[in-house]
């Protein structure tokens, strides 16, 4: 069964999977299973899409990198970073998004991320948690579905606007273990 979190945030919203750091097992009983411990990475699947009142946001490459530290948690941190970006019909650079992905349900986005559009505006992506990623176990990874709403950002300049914008994301990555398995238990 799919539990749903969020991945993301723009990107977030989009949104990350692999870096085990939480100790301790949720009284709900989710969460994430390693082999061993190391290093993971998580590439998307498909597009990355981040709506706002203004328009668009769609990144082509999304990657992600982290590490396991204990076998078995409840969170897991990774740091993904985003290109082949386009936004309202003009190229658009974003800052690396760091996330801790909740077994039980929510990703959180850790670090305020900022998303330039043709250098004419400016999104900033506070720190936030959503609740809207799903979790599915694929031979030995895991596969990430976000479809987030409500992530709240404030556009500066241009198009982007001047005030607070609510947007949604749609994407999906996912993450591995190198030279190793994990996956996502309910």
């Amino acid at each position: 069964m799919k539990r749903i979190i969020v991945l993301g945030a723009a990107l977030l919203v989009t949104f990350g999977v692999v870096a085990v750091d939480a100790v301790s097992v949720s009284a709900s009983g989710d969460e994430f299973v390693a082999s061993k411990t190391g290093k993971t990475k998580s590439k998307q699947y498909g597009s990355q899409v981040f709506s706002t009142g203004s328009g668009t946001l769609e990144c082509t490459k999304v990657t992600g990198s982290g590490e396991i530290k204990e076998g078995k948690s409840t969170a897991h941190k990774e740091v993904f970073t985003y290109s082949g970006c386009k936004a309202f019909g003009s190229v658009a650079t974003m800052s690396a998004a760091d996330y801790e992905f909740n077994a039980s349900g929510s990703v959180r986005l850790e670090n305020t991320v900022k998303i330039s559009v043709g250098g004419e505006c400016e999104i900033s992506i506070e720190p936030q948690t959503v609740e809207t990623a799903s979790y599915a176990n694929k031979s030995g990874k895991v596969e990430a579905e976000a479809s987030a709403g409500k992530i709240h950002s404030k556009g500066s300049g241009g198009s982007c606007g001047g005030s607070s914008i609510e947007g949604t994301y749609d994407g999906t990555v996912i993450g591995e273990l190198e030279g190793g398995t994990i996956e996502w238990k309910s």
